[in-house]
């Protein structure tokens, strides 16, 4: 009903504001609901707990970036390639404190939830998204063959969670900026896991509908469980 997600997603806002401004070990559940206007216990019909609700902030910040990756895959369909992926989805992940604190394992603003195993299922999303997608490439030779499967997919989580990782870990000595460690996030993993020359232009294309329905149906099954529990009237 309409009433219940707009309601829900006053308890997102209000969750996403106060993490980011308190950090996750100060926030409540009461400071959540005074925050939106509600009672303590309208909270609870929606999330069962304190680590639902924080983990649904995370998960709706990860619905709006799946949007941008589908917007993208719509206009271009070189962006189902490896590398281009990994560029668009640094970028987008940098837009949004949120996730940035989620993938560079920030304590101060996410407290324990940085480190709860809960959160490795929402970081692999963004490290292997399709979850077919490396065999629909290597089918059409769009990637390397040389290497299995499982070992492309250990190479782009790799590299992937090493460039998330870097910036905290360098400090003031990380001399690039988002942009510039965005194209050489692509670039390594252009080199690491695309096959050789320019890709085919008459293959992406004749791909596109099929990857754009992988990304769909993975972005709906996100968006789906967005606003936890469902509410009872």
């Amino acid at each position: 009903m309409p009433g219940q997600h707009e309601r829900g997603e006053r308890i997102l806002d209000a969750a996403a504001d106060l993490v980011l401004r308190w950090g996750y070990k100060r926030v409540t559940i009461e400071e959540v609901a005074k925050q939106a206007g509600i009672g303590k216990g309208t909270v609870y019909l929606h999330f069962r707990n304190r680590s639902e609700l924080f983990l649904s902030v995370l998960v709706r910040e990860s619905v709006l970036l799946t949007g941008e990756m589908l917007d993208e895959l719509r206009q271009d369909p070189i962006m189902m390639l490896p590398a281009e992926q990994a560029q668009l989805v640094y970028l987008g992940v940098m837009r949004r404190p949120l996730l940035r604190a989620m993938f560079s394992r920030n304590i101060e603003i996410l407290g324990d939830l940085a480190l709860d195993p809960a959160m490795q299922p929402l970081r692999r999303v963004k490290i292997d998204l399709f979850g077919d997608l490396f065999q629909v490439l290597r089918e059409h030779e769009l990637v390397r063959t040389d290497q299995s499967i499982e070992a492309q997919r250990h190479v782009m989580s790799a590299v992937q969670t090493g460039f998330y990782l870097a910036g905290p870990m360098l400090g003031p000595y990380n001399t690039h900026d988002d942009e510039a460690t965005a194209a050489l996030l692509a670039h390594t993993v252009r080199e690491a896991l695309h096959a050789p020359g320019p890709p085919d232009r008459a293959v992406l294309e004749a791909l596109q509908p099929k990857v754009l329905a992988m990304l769909t149906d993975f972005h709906n099954a996100l968006a789906a469980t967005v606003h936890g529990s469902s509410p009872e009237d």
